[in-house]
């Protein structure tokens, strides 16, 4: 008999400051039993993440594989696309550890990240303990968990790799109440994202699932100061003029910045890096140089070929630029699948075909019939 998972890779919020969201629809329920959650607690700050080489091919295969996703998915979406490549990939990397044979290459492959799962699972957890250390005044949740029918039982090495590895609860459930299942995940994506992603599912979401494995994404941070406050909201263009790709024009809010930023032209594009807080993490913008036409169009078919550690070496910190960037909000919601069949993965949602006995100790059929993400992303004159 064929069983399904699901994968809630998951919830992405990019934030400005608390209580600029709402929930989406409603309020966020009262569960009973709240799945419960697992952070590391790091030490101490750091400056900066130290990788062996082969971690540092990990980054730039993650990069190669956002690339690819961005541009896969951008293919039928015209409008504004939120994405995280580093929630999917958590994701991912969770399933990787419960499949094997074909299955597992075919993951492993897209990723980029070969077969080695126990340096893989190593570089999850140094990022899971790292990145919330390098600044101070960033907040970052990278959360993880693993909801599961009370009719299976996981694999006691799987349950032990996602509990010490990714610090990923794993929560038996009735799965014969959908609605109070969806109602618990709900409430743990609300709470992991600082209440900016509710509903992450819908009725009907996990019809015939027997597990979810889900990740979060949080990320809040001020801009720096360089030469004093980055975006003077008094210096904001409250009524600008704004040109989408194809031509179309619209009204927008302006932020306005001079600093010496780093940047590059590039073919056919220029690159601006536009730090956070104290400049361990930044906000890098694309902008084609062709306006009116299809310059974002084209330059998304590029960027699966461009190298994202050349491409950001490139920049030059002795340049002045009189930059101007939108306010604005947006999020998305996507079905992946198509997306990572479209990179390579294919046996992992396909019944009969998929191997995950690494995952459980039943024999019955599994395999992957969603991947749910969905993302928000507020960008104002604080962060």
């Amino acid at each position: 008999m064929k069983k399904v998972l699901c994968i809630l890779s998951a919830t992405l919020a990019l934030v400005a400051c608390d209580g600029l969201f709402g929930p989406d629809n409603g309020s966020v329920p009262d569960v009973k039993d709240p799945i419960s959650i697992s952070l590391p607690d790091p030490d101490a700050s750091l400056t900066r993440v130290t990788l062996t080489s082969e971690q540092q091919a990990y980054v730039a295969s993650g990069n190669e594989f956002a690339l690819k996703c961005l541009s896969e998915l951008c293919k039928d979406s015209p409008a504004t696309t939120i994405f995280s490549p580093l929630s999917l990939q958590y994701a991912l990397a969770m399933v990787a550890n419960g499949a094997s044979g074909k299955t597992a290459e075919e993951i492993s492959s897209t990723l980029g990240f070969g077969a080695d799962l126990d340096a893989l699972n190593e570089f999850c957890n140094l990022l899971l303990n790292q990145l919330p250390a390098l600044d101070p005044d960033v907040e970052i949740k990278l959360t993880d968990a693993v909801v599961v029918s009370d009719s299976y039982k996981l694999r006691d090495a799987y349950t032990n790799i996602m509990e010490s590895t990714f610090y990923a609860p794993v929560e038996y459930m009735s799965f014969s109440n959908k609605n109070t299942v969806i109602d618990r995940i709900n409430e743990w994506a609300s709470r992991n994202t600082n209440g900016l992603i509710y509903p992450l599912l819908q009725k009907g979401d996990l019809d015939g699932t027997i597990a979810a494995i889900m990740n979060a994404l949080y990320f809040k941070a001020p801009w720096a100061e360089l030469m004093g406050t980055m975006f003077n909201p008094e210096l904001t263009m409250k009524d600008a003029e704004f040109t989408r790709d194809g031509g179309e024009k619209m009204r927008v809010k302006l932020m306005r910045a001079s600093e010496y930023f780093g940047y590059a032209e590039r073919d056919g594009y220029r690159v601006v890096r536009i730090p956070f807080a104290k400049g361990n993490f930044a906000m890098y913008v694309l902008l084609p140089d062709e306006v009116g036409g299809n310059g974002l169009q084209e330059l998304l078919s590029k960027l699966p070929g461009e190298n994202w550690k050349e491409l950001t070496g490139s920049l030059t910190g002795g340049t002045e630029v009189h930059l101007r960037l939108p306010k604005f909000e947006a999020d998305s919601k996507f079905n992946l699948v198509g997306t990572m069949r479209a990179l390579g993965i294919s046996r992992a949602f396909t019944g009969g075909e998929a191997e995950f006995d690494r995952m459980f100790e039943s024999s019955d059929d599994f395999f992957i019939n969603s991947i749910i993400q969905k993302a928000k992303i507020n960008v104002n004159e604080w962060g």
